[in-house]
């Protein structure tokens, strides 16, 4: 008795067709999830220096770039800060940007040991964090130092003058500026007035050409007449 023949393609082509869906557990999911970070530094958000802050319009931004936007903007004299995308205003805190609320939202897609909101602060222009189990603060510069702004203040009140002597470095060194005049004058007298007379005579010779002596003549005395 003959068995009936079975058709392998029809089967291929069936199992060709078929696609597996497998599930992800969370687990596995969160591994393709980008760690969030800051859209002005592109840096990682952490529970330091850079904690994610949420401004008033609800955009979030490192604790780090929103202080040294405060540091450096003197117009607001550091009560307020502009939001960077909708340039929306927030009022800043009496103790700093480190008051500022913090986005839970963000904070909780960090690590597990990283949701807990480290003790930042303020201290002049710096930022510090300090933590128990280290003795001394970490801190790092938001701005320009205190020492540094009245010398800079003082380049601002220089004149072109004063900057183009320290350019050529002239400034506080007058036997050297002495000597600078002193050989423009010796250029100008060896160079400079030859060629302007080459330019208004048109030609060389007269210039250098030294002028004849007139020659002298002597009145050859009169003879006198006898008697």
């Amino acid at each position: 008795m003959e068995e009936p023949e079975v058709s392998t393609a029809t089967r291929m082509s069936s199992i060709r067709h078929q696609h597996v869906t497998v599930a992800l557990t969370d687990d596995e999911d969160n591994d393709w999830d980008v760690d969030p970070e800051c859209s002005i530094c592109f840096s990682a958000y952490d529970n330091t220096f850079k904690t994610p802050k949420l401004l008033e319009c609800t955009h979030t931004f490192c604790l780090e770039c929103l202080a040294r936007f405060v540091a450096i903007s003197p117009e607001q004299a550091g009560t307020q800060i502009t939001c960077p995308l909708c340039r929306q205003p927030t009022s800043v805190p009496e103790h700093g940007t480190p008051d500022l609320a913090t986005s839970q939202e963000v904070l909780g897609q960090l690590p597990s040991d990283q949701q807990q909101v480290e003790n930042v602060f303020l201290d002049g222009k710096r930022l510090c964090y300090s933590n128990p189990m280290i003795p001394d603060c970490i801190c790092i510069d938001i701005g320009e130092h205190k020492a540094e702004e009245p010398q800079r203040r003082e380049e601002r009140r220089e004149g072109c003058g004063h900057r183009l002597l320290r350019f050529l470095g002239f400034h506080g060194n007058w036997k050297r500026l002495v000597l600078f005049i002193i050989v423009l004058l010796v250029v100008f007298f060896v160079i400079l007035w030859p060629l302007q007379c080459v330019v208004i005579s048109g030609s060389m010779s007269e210039c250098f050409l030294e002028q004849p002596m007139m020659p002298t003549t002597f009145a050859s005395p009169r003879p006198t007449e006898s008697s």
